[in-house]
């Protein structure tokens, strides 16, 4: 189970890093093993293929199509860095959008 202090151990560094780079960061793979901010958000490009051991809370229709975190163009705010994500993706940092219904 993760707790909020092992999240914020995770998230704020890897936010922290986002923010440094800013719009000057190449755009990366987020399903890439290397990307660190990807890897603390525990990403994965497939929702289907969450570890469901590790985020029991965690259901097939969450996906990053459906989360508030998805900007307009496709990015997310959490891993800007990365570029695009996958519309079936999933980290952990998402939030159901309002707008937008679950798939």
């Amino acid at each position: 189970m993760t707790t909020r202090r092992t999240f914020l151990l995770k998230v704020v560094p890897a936010v922290a890093a986002v923010t440094v780079l800013g719009s000057n960061a190449v755009a990366a793979d987020c399903s890439a093993a290397s990307n660190t901010v990807a890897k603390a958000l525990n990403y994965v490009p497939d929702t289907k293929t969450v570890d469901a051991k590790k985020f029991p809370k965690h259901t097939n229709t969450q996906t990053c199509a459906n989360c508030l975190q998805l900007d307009t163009d496709g990015t997310c705010k959490m891993m800007k860095a990365c570029g695009k994500v996958a519309d079936n993706g999933w980290c952990q940092s998402w939030v159901q959008d309002p707008k937008k219904p679950k798939a």
